[in-house]
């Protein structure tokens, strides 16, 4: 039988085994959910990165760049890391580089695994039913926030696991991110109590953790094809 497990943190991710297995990044807010969207406007191809001077770097390579620290757009920037900031016509064909605090690190660190999925909720359901068309077993890599445990990613997580009901739960993190899921009635009132939620709200970003809180509005899949994020 596949089985499915979770790792909370990017930091965590080298004490699992992911050799063979399927590992699907998830930064709900909000690396995943933008990359989904750059993708979904049309941008050629996503380039994640893990620091802000490789990133500005390829702005001469005719790269749109976007990053962020501490959940605020860097100056000298095209943009942060807002799923809502941009629009279709500033995106379509376009290269995007990005460097986030953790989504982007735990894209980079998931290199080397069999396959590379990105999910956040706008796609969770696309990326449910791929999983379930290969012969793997599944490892979720939550990104976390600066190494510590995030409500909505293992939100996330726990939604993809309650999807997976054919599989074979391995841990107790798994067990706890269902639970999460399970006892969850409403995404966004959840997500409104979190942390990162919160310091967003700080930031005038409300409007992000609304967009992110929407579930399968975006039906494609992001995957890791080399150092690049394309759709499947």
């Amino acid at each position: 039988m596949k089985s499915v497990d979770v790792c909370l943190t990017h930091q965590d991710f080298d004490n699992y085994d992911h050799k063979g297995k399927i590992v699907v990044v998830i930064d709900v807010l909000r690396a995943t959910s933008t990359i989904n969207t750059l993708l979904f406007l049309g941008a050629d191809h996503v380039k994640p990165v893990g620091s802000l001077e490789e990133c500005k770097v390829l702005k001469d390579d005719d790269y749109i760049i976007m990053a962020e620290r501490m959940g605020k757009k860097v100056e000298g920037f095209d943009y942060g890391n807002s799923p809502t900031k941009f629009k279709e016509e500033n995106i379509k064909g376009r290269k995007v580089a990005i460097a986030t605090s953790n989504g982007s690190k735990a894209i980079i660190k998931s290199e080397g695994s069999k396959r590379t999925i990105l999910c956040s909720f706008l796609n969770i359901e696309s990326v449910i039913n791929l999983i379930k068309k290969y012969e793997s077993d599944v490892l979720l890599l939550c990104s976390g926030w600066l190494g510590k445990t995030n409500l909505e990613d293992t939100l996330c997580a726990g939604g993809i696991v309650a999807g997976l009901d054919n599989f074979e739960i391995e841990s107790d993190t798994a067990l706890m991110a269902k639970a999460l899921h399970d006892n969850t009635d409403d995404i966004l009132e959840t997500m409104k109590l979190s942390s990162h939620a919160k310091r967003l709200s700080g930031y005038d970003n409300k409007v992000d953790i609304e967009f992110c809180s929407r579930v399968n509005t975006q039906p494609i899949i992001p995957l890791l094809e080399g150092n690049q994020i394309v759709l499947s």
